[in-house]
């Protein structure tokens, strides 16, 4: 129910702004006022409109705010407007009902009519803006603390919650990196002893029967070490330790290496393997060879593992080149199964091949076209792929690298018996816990180098007390040991005087991440050995630490190109028996191929003429052969080209003739081992 006049002037005689006005005046204003109600959340005006009314609040309360900003509430009794009223301008805060409220609306015109004669009124409105600015002040002010407070404790809680992250983060880290640490420690310990004992084995000369065993031990081993260190690439990359190296390079070197490599697979299966590269590459380049060949090693692998028949082909092509700079494209083509779009969309996905039936058929562990993706993006560039099934596939990707100012690289392949030859008399401490990789270190070298010395130590502390006699040239130190660890062992050792403190540290470890290298070289060793080792990588970091020590182990003199006979040298360690035995084969295989040959170019018998020929490849490689091995090649690529039978005579004289000629070097050579 709406007030009446003599109700609201009654109302109008309590308010301090109306205390001394006359009560005539005050029934006139009374009189002449408006009355408004307004539902609870009502807005009665918004900020910026025009003010045109003094507004009493006779019932209820208000809020005065400025969106959510609540700069004041009103109860029954007060009055708001009063500013715009004044000077006209715009509405400075926007007025809600709390609640049901009723208010008296004292217009412009009326305000002024009837109050202009009480100057009283116009002080005290301005002493009540004075008030009620101060209060706004006081409460922005007061808002103003409680919000900096407020946000100061959310930033020292997010800090502090960001401190834990990061803490568990790096705490995540460390455990991650000391799993893959121990994992290949355990993994690697054993096999380092399955590796080291059957190649030990091989030496020992085996009948057929075991040979064949033992050849099977050592390629399933391997195998096994591809995929374990696949998984600790893959790790590495995602965990954003991966990192190139920038190195000098020639890339026909790598395309030779992944070439031979994989041509013996290629070749029991009957493929054609090729590799080109563009004669305007720079001879020599800069950046990760060994994460380059990498690369081209799980393509051209995966290549000839999905190809039953015809070729897998590798190429290197300029796509641009500056003074400084080559881009490149590498790709790596083959006539295999091929994928559906759905399995390619899925083939760089880690864990995951094709399908499961390419699982079962062809094994493997779905990471290798991940790894190859990853890396070619760390070097700048994107793996892409074009399949069709039934027709095989096209992987290939784009790369920029430096040009080094070298035109060559010189050759550092020393010749093994001439290493082992400096390294004669050797005194080698081993310190290391597992019994079997003891035997393994001890027989490898043994075998390796005459008249070597050599005592075992079963923990670092055992090692640092065994140098401090200053019996031993080197230390051959496993870093994994319980008691003292190698780190220490090599560390204390390096606090030691003069000459015993400076002793060549070789470092075993069976973990060769980065972490763990960067370790190793932290404490003082010299140069670090992954297990299981090859006895290649044993060799050439005992003759880099030899030519360390200066004149006691002089370097020798590296020669050039070796020979066949130098190639089965070094194949069979040396083994007069495997060598025979190698010979033996090579030598019956030819004697049997050339009545084959002939036969086949009488009849012109293209078929018969081509598998002649690539029956004779692998022989070729196996006793050091590879030229006369491409020669057999290329006419197997002539054949299926359908080469003029004359070009084909021709070539498959020469071939004949060389293989002749090595059959009478060969069989001198049996006759003076024999």
């Amino acid at each position: 129910m709406k007030p009446t006049p003599a109700t609201l002037t009654e109302r109008f005689s309590r308010m301090d702004l109306f205390s001394s006005v006359p009560p005539d005046i005050l029934e006139q204003l009374a009189e002449e006022s408006d009355i408004a109600e307004y539902p609870a959340g009502a807005v009665i005006f918004q900020k910026n409109e025009p003010g045109h009314a003094l507004y009493v609040i006779l019932k209820g309360s208000v809020k005065v705010h400025d969106e959510d900003y609540v700069a004041a509430r009103l109860n029954e009794g007060g009055c708001f407007g009063e500013l715009a009223l004044l000077d006209e301008g715009p509405r400075s805060m926007s007025v809600t009902a709390d609640e049901p409220t009723t208010l008296a609306v004292v217009g412009r015109d009326v305000f002024f009519n009837v109050l202009g004669s009480e100057p009283g009124v116009v002080r005290k409105i301005g002493g009540m803006l004075t008030r009620r600015l101060r209060d706004q002040t006081d409460r922005v002010v007061e808002g103003l603390r409680r919000r900096e407070e407020e946000l100061t404790r959310l930033v020292e809680e997010r800090t502090a919650e960001l401190n834990r992250q990061k803490e568990r983060a790096e705490q995540s880290e460390r455990l991650e990196q000391q799993f893959l640490a121990n994992m290949s420690h355990e993994i690697r310990t054993p096999m380092n002893a399955v590796v080291g004992m059957t190649n030990i084995l091989l030496q020992k000369n085996p009948r057929p029967d075991q040979l064949k065993y033992l050849e099977s031990i050592r390629h399933s081993s391997q195998n096994l070490l591809v995929i374990l260190n696949d998984i600790l690439d893959i790790s590495k990359i995602q965990a954003g330790r991966m990192e190139l190296e920038n190195t000098d390079f020639e890339l026909t070197k790598i395309l030779e290496s992944v070439g031979s490599t994989l041509r013996f697979r290629a070749e029991e299966k009957e493929l054609i393997f090729k590799t080109e590269c563009d004669a305007a590459i720079p001879p020599v380049l800069i950046g990760d060879p060994v994460r380059l060949q990498q690369i081209l090693l799980n393509l051209a692998g995966n290549a000839v593992k999905f190809t039953e028949s015809g070729s897998v082909s590798i190429a290197a092509h300029v796509l641009d080149k500056t003074k400084t700079d080559c881009r490149l494209r590498l790709e790596v083509r083959d006539t295999g199964i091929g994928m559906s779009p759905e399995q390619v969309a899925r083939a760089f996905e880690s864990f995951r091949q094709a399908s499961a039936d390419t699982t079962r058929k062809y094994g493997g562990t779905g990471l290798g076209l991940s790894i190859s993706k990853q890396l070619a993006e760390l070097f700048g560039g994107s793996l892409e792929v074009e399949s069709e099934p039934g027709k095989g596939s096209v992987f290939s990707f784009s790369i920029s690298l430096k040009i080094s100012e070298k035109t060559a690289l010189s050759k550092e392949n020393a010749a093994a018996p001439a290493q082992r030859e400096a390294l004669k008399g050797l005194r080698i401490l081993i310190a290391e816990d597992n019994e079997y990789n003891r035997v393994v270190a001890v027989e490898t070298l043994e075998l390796m180098l005459s008249d070597v010395k050599i005592e075992t130590a079963e923990n670092g502390k055992e090692a640092v007390e065994k140098v401090k006699s200053g019996a031993f040239d080197l230390v051959l130190m496993d870093v994994n040991m319980p008691e003292m660890d190698g780190w220490e062992a090599t560390r204390l050792i390096r606090t030691l005087p003069a000459p015993l403190g400076e002793i060549p540290v070789i470092a075993f470890t069976a973990s060769v991440t980065k972490a763990e290298i960067e370790k190793c070289e932290a404490c003082g060793m010299n140069a670090v050995v992954p297990k299981p080792f090859k006895e290649s990588e044993l060799l050439e970091a005992l003759y880099s630490v030899v030519g360390e020590m200066g004149a006691n182990f002089p370097r020798v003199e590296k020669h050039s190109e070796s020979s066949p006979l130098d190639f089965l040298t070094e194949l069979t360690g040396g083994n007069p028996t495997r060598i025979r035995k190698y010979l033996g084969l090579y030598l019956e295989s030819a004697q049997a191929s050339f009545p084959k040959i002939e036969s086949a170019l009488a009849a012109n018998d293209r078929d018969a003429l081509r598998r002649a020929v690539h029956t004779l490849k692998p022989q070729l490689k196996m006793v050091g052969l590879p030229e006369t091995a491409e020669l057999a090649t290329s006419i197997e690529t002539r054949l299926l080209d359908g080469a003029e039978p004359a070009t084909l005579a021709t070539e498959t004289r020469r071939l004949e003739e060389e293989i002749r000629r090595s059959c009478d070097v060969f069989g001198n050579y049996l006759s003076q081992l024999s």
